[in-house]
């Protein structure tokens, strides 16, 4: 069996509460064993409303950002010290619904789903307020998800120069960054195949890789520079799977072997290799819950917050991939999972 040798002994999972419709109570802690990545019963929740996704702060901070994906959305700061969270700093985010955060040397970066990017200052670390917000313009092919912009994530590119991935508009907008904040207006835009539907991306070496939410794909982008170039589209599962519009992937993270993509209404992980920089998927793996809305990677284990069977699911891999250990914890409506 692989075991971890070491990594965090602590997570934090965000969660949907009942000021959006969810079950969950907030912020919940959950202890890891680092020897074999076995999760144990819940600890300390801190109560607050829909903190849907958590940013760690700058290392050797102890902080953590929320982003509270509210109709007048906002953006907190919270330190934990081993016994209790402290509230450190809170602004609006910009925008209504935010769904992600990006930690970008002094700032932090909020995507709104309701429409713009929010440029946030830091103070010691901590959320200060609002710098500007980010407007993009345009729609796409679903008329269901596409009526508008709906920002649903942010990416660095390096040290100034970050991306916009555009859910609604189907493109990736290239922002610069310097100490003034961002360029109000992108230095690149790409368009994406209609109805791409490009929600979240990760940066491996030199090139990005943006899974598309809409039409279950991943385009890889060569990265030089702070700019984009050279889209390659693959497919983002390995199996045929449901066909899309009834599996909408969510997550795309780093692994030892490649990348992992986790798919809701599929309810599985892809597992994908990288030739030459370019994702191939090789293995399809069961979840065993409902809407993997987030997966976190920890070498060969898997963290992943499974919405709608209101579980926290951890999956051990073997050496050639294969599952060989599965744990999970009761936490209602799981949405994120950072390791403390």
């Amino acid at each position: 069996m692989t075991s971890s040798p070491s990594g965090p002994d602590v997570l934090a999972v965000g969660s949907y509460t009942a000021a959006t419709g969810g079950r969950g109570a907030g912020v919940t802690l959950l202890p890891r064993d680092p020897r074999t990545g076995r999760l144990g019963r819940p600890g300390l929740v801190e109560g607050c409303s829909s903190p849907s996704f958590l940013a760690a702060g700058a290392p050797g901070t102890g902080l953590v950002h929320a982003a509270h994906e509210l109709d007048e959305g906002r953006v907190s700061t919270r330190r934990f010290d081993g016994r209790a969270w402290e509230l450190r700093g809170e602004s609006p985010s910009g925008g209504a619904s935010p769904c992600h955060l990006t930690l970008a040397g002094e700032f932090l970066l909020a995507a709104n789903y309701g429409g713009g990017v929010g440029v946030l200052d830091l103070d010691g670390g901590a959320v200060r307020g609002l710098r500007q917000t980010l407007r993009g313009e345009g729609s796409g092919p679903d008329t269901d998800r596409q009526d508008a912009s709906h920002p649903h994530s942010t990416r660095l590119l390096g040290d100034d120069a970050f991306a916009v991935l555009d859910l609604g508009t189907d493109e990736v907008r290239v922002h610069a960054l310097d100490a003034a904040g961002a360029s109000p207006e992108p230095v690149q835009v790409l368009d994406l195949a209609p109805g791409t539907g490009p929600r979240h991306a990760v940066v491996d070496g030199d090139r990005l890789h943006v899974v598309g939410e809409l039409d279950v794909t991943v385009t890889s982008f060569a990265l030089r520079a702070g700019r984009l170039s050279d889209p390659v589209v693959t497919p983002a599962l390995a199996g045929p799977g449901p066909a899309a519009g009834r599996v909408h992937p969510s997550e795309v993270a780093r692994a030892p072997w490649g990348l992992v993509v986790a798919h809701r209404g599929a309810d599985v992980l892809t597992l994908l290799d990288l030739v030459d920089g370019v994702p191939r998927p090789v293995r399809d793996v069961a979840i065993g819950a409902r809407n993997p809305r987030h997966v976190l990677v920890l070498g060969h284990h898997l963290y992943v917050a499974a919405q709608d069977s209101d579980l926290v699911v951890h999956l051990t891999l073997g050496e050639d991939l294969s599952v060989v250990d599965r744990s999970a914890v009761e936490v209602g409506s799981p949405t994120c999972v950072l390791p403390l």
